[in-house]
């Protein structure tokens, strides 16, 4: 059995008075706690809150008043996904969202490198981020500041265009250009001979640096509507269409086969007139024109070793000529072989990859080498 021990009532009472003492202390330094735990975090949240910008909070900044300048403000998980948004969302005021970046024609780029024609530069935006985006969508766009919030796990980013150096880069530029299609126009009418293939390139070629022009113009309404009143006056994309539109009217192409029995159906030398129509031109079967198609076409039948399956190899050379200066202008060369159970078939299957070659090559050809990529001779200044 055990032994029970008794206290006096006195020593009961001390005991007492020293477990109430120390819970008292415990409870003290709990609240304690606590109540530093809750003002730090309190601190905390203040702080946060104070360092978020007032373009963060408000979608405005003190420092970039909407009257001086365009902003944009862009948010993302990723700091250049914010960058890309705050950009778009202040380009989307001049109506438009910036696309991709791209590689300007062979022709502007050598006017550009001649000081000839305005060359967008954004020096304040970040290399990479250039590499991602079309330079004329982000002239005179600077992002100089950023936010990150922690809590939300976003980035934020304000992107502004100054309204008076917009002012000055636009104007700058949409004369430089103004001045580069009037010189053009100008030359042109000074020949003796206006309607030739190349002064149609060249037309082409305002006909781009105006089409650029109208969106630079577009933007400096938005940032400077009575600036903007100065270029009422400059040369559109569609006047310059319709100067190009009745030179090449003035601008007979010939098409001639050398072989025609191999074209009897004609259908190769209205390939070639269809492509040289679609870009204007008009086409004869005359002999006296000073361009001209000359094209050669050969069939050669061949058969497989168990002569099931006829071939017909096929070869078309052709080049639009300048008769005048004897230069070859637009080459074209086409092979293949074609096999059915038939020549006949075989033919018929070798002439209509023929013509399609014709439609979509010796178009891109044009297109490409006598146009986006012709070399007027710029003379770098």
């Amino acid at each position: 059995m055990s032994k029970v021990t008794f206290y006096p009532k006195n020593k009961i009472n001390a005991i007492h008075s020293l477990l109430c003492k120390k819970f008292v202390r415990s409870m003290l330094i709990l609240c304690s706690s606590l109540s530093m735990i809750s003002c730090a975090s309190t601190a905390n949240s203040e702080k946060s809150a104070k360092s978020a910008p007032d373009w963060v909070i408000t979608g405005s900044s003190a420092s970039y008043p909407k009257s001086a300048y365009l902003i944009g403000i862009g948010t993302a998980a990723q700091k250049r996904s914010a960058q890309i948004d705050a950009i778009n969302e202040l380009v989307s005021m001049f109506g438009q969202n910036i696309s991709s970046a791209t590689n300007a024609s062979h022709r502007m780029e050598m006017a550009q490198s001649a000081g000839l024609v305005a060359h967008s530069e954004a020096a304040a935006l970040e290399q990479d981020l250039l590499r991602e985006v079309n330079q004329n969508d982000v002239i005179a766009v600077e992002i100089p500041e950023f936010f990150e919030s922690k809590s939300e796990g976003k980035f934020y980013a304000l992107a502004v265009m100054s309204r008076e150096k917009g002012t000055q880069i636009y104007s700058g530029m949409i004369e430089k250009n103004q001045n580069e299609i009037s010189s053009i126009i100008k030359q042109i009418s000074s020949e003796k001979e206006p309607n030739t293939l190349l002064n149609f390139s060249r037309l082409d070629f305002a006909e781009e640096v105006a089409q650029i022009n109208e969106g630079y113009l577009k933007r400096l309404v938005v940032l400077n509507p009575s600036a903007a009143k100065k270029f009422d006056s400059i040369s559109t994309p569609v006047q310059i269409h319709k100067m190009k539109t009745e030179m090449a009217e003035k601008i007979p192409i010939c098409v001639k086969l050398s072989n025609e029995s191999e074209d009897s159906d004609g259908r190769v030398t209205k390939a070639f007139q269809e492509v040289m129509s679609s870009f204007g031109f008009n086409t004869t079967n005359g002999s006296n024109e000073r361009y001209v198609i000359d094209c050669k076409i050969h069939f050669n039948q061949s058969a497989s070793s168990n002569a099931q399956t006829q071939f017909c190899e096929y070869a078309l050379e052709a080049s639009l000529n300048d008769t005048f200066s004897g230069e070859t202008l637009i080459p074209l060369s086409i092979t293949g072989r074609e096999g059915s159970p038939t020549y006949q078939n075989a033919q018929i299957r070798a002439k209509q990859k023929i013509i399609a070659r014709i439609k979509s090559d010796f178009s891109a050809n044009f297109q490409k080498n006598f146009l986006q990529d012709f070399d007027f001779g710029f003379t770098i200044e």
